[in-house]
């Protein structure tokens, strides 16, 4: 990768322990040395846009490094922050490049609790976590302002008693979902970076864990339906939505689809990766393992499907199955009960990933790729064997 590379490294304001994290560049069609820019302090969720880098670490007052505390910032009475540092990419080979700091108050449940738009970075936060009380969330605009990415514009005390469950920003909107019993899903009107305004709430029950624009006037999601018992809820099957958006004002549900009950999971709900959309095709693809028979705090004792799950989905339509691709029978043709009875972020499915091409649906799991016809899911066509 040439010759020596350049290192620089920048040290926090507050001590951050004892490793670093570096982003290095280099450059594919010359020769020029690797760069490297580092950072004091622990891992964090990155964010990258056309021009910068983002690295969100999530932080706590009570956090220790080697001597003991690590001490806390000064100003910030929040007992837990996300600090935020932005790397500048270099274009024509020019070495990326740290160029600001900065620090909003409560910690960021994801990379996409981040996002940059005209030259503004958006981010949203929780401080606490339920079932704490005083649990409420913010969204915070920065702007980069010499070495610091400084606060213009925020909303604050989202959602008091919830804590963040997923976050979109489109454009000068941005849409957040929290839970506690309900699905509140909150519109934000970002076209003044000064002035962020909550423009619109909708509460149904259960929460989406990820958000995908559908177009520009449509959410799809996919979460969990909930079973509402009073002071809490008990997360039931998966469930998928489409949210009308056109009046942020105004949100609608339009489509909702129920999979399973209690026990139901889909690698998608955690992982983004899995969530296949194609919109030339209206179709939707989901690793899905679906449970009968629970509800009301009980997990399903009946296993149905355990694959891949294609839908048509049209805003005109909603949701319409198309079938599944199968895996992980018995070989009576059952399925292993005891899967059912994981915690809704422990995902057991065994397909872990999709690929749709052309008439084609490719299932991807730990142990084959099986390949099916739209129009006959259920019979692969082609396999190949990813073991021994």
């Amino acid at each position: 990768m040439g010759n020596a590379s350049e290192l620089r490294v920048y040290q926090p304001s507050r001590p951050s322990g004892n490793s670093f994290v570096s982003v290095v560049s280099f450059s594919l069609a010359s020769n020029r040395a690797a760069s490297r820019a580092t950072i004091v302090g622990r891992p964090g969720f990155v964010y990258a846009s056309a021009d910068n880098v983002y690295l969100a670490q999530n932080e706590s007052a009570s956090d220790t490094c080697s001597g003991g505390p690590c001490g806390w910032y000064d100003g910030m009475n929040a007992a837990a922050a996300t600090t935020v540092h932005a790397f500048h990419l270099g274009s024509n080979g020019a070495p990326t490049t740290y160029t600001a700091s900065g620090i909003v108050p409560g910690t960021v449940l994801n990379s996409f609790a981040l996002d940059e738009y005209a030259g503004h970075l958006r981010v949203a936060t929780t401080l606490g976590r339920v079932p704490d009380p005083a649990v409420h969330s913010t969204l915070s605009v920065l702007e980069p302002r010499g070495s610091v990415l400084a606060t213009v514009g925020s909303v604050d005390n989202i959602a008091p008693g919830e804590d963040i469950r997923s976050v979109r920003f489109d454009g000068d909107r941005g849409f957040v979902v929290t839970f506690k019993k309900t699905d509140p899903l909150f519109a934000f009107d970002l076209k003044d970076p000064s002035h962020p305004q909550l423009s619109g709430e909708l509460k149904i029950p259960g929460f989406s864990t990820y958000i995908h624009p559908m177009d520009a006037t449509h959410l799809l999601t996919i979460g969990y339906d909930a079973d509402d018992q009073g002071s809490f809820a008990y997360f039931n099957g998966v469930q998928l939505q489409i949210f009308d958006i056109s009046n942020l004002s105004n949100l609608r549900l339009v489509h909702k689809e129920s999979i399973g009950t209690r026990g139901s999971s889909s690698e998608a709900l955690t992982n983004h990766l899995a969530f296949t959309y194609f919109p030339q095709k209206n179709l939707l693809a989901l690793p899905m393992t679906i449970c009968e028979g629970g509800g009301d705090g009980q997990y399903g004792t009946n296993m149905t499907f355990n694959g891949l799950l294609v839908y048509d989905v049209t805003v005109a339509n909603g949701f319409k199955k198309k079938g599944g691709i199968p895996l992980g029978q018995s070989a009576n043709g059952g399925y292993d009960n005891s899967l059912c009875s994981s915690w809704w972020t422990d995902a057991n499915t065994a397909v872990k990933r999709s690929v749709i091409m052309d008439d084609f649906v490719y299932s991807v799991s730990s142990s084959k790729v099986q390949v099916s016809r739209l129009s006959d899911l259920e019979h692969p066509v082609k396999e190949l064997s990813l073991t021994r």
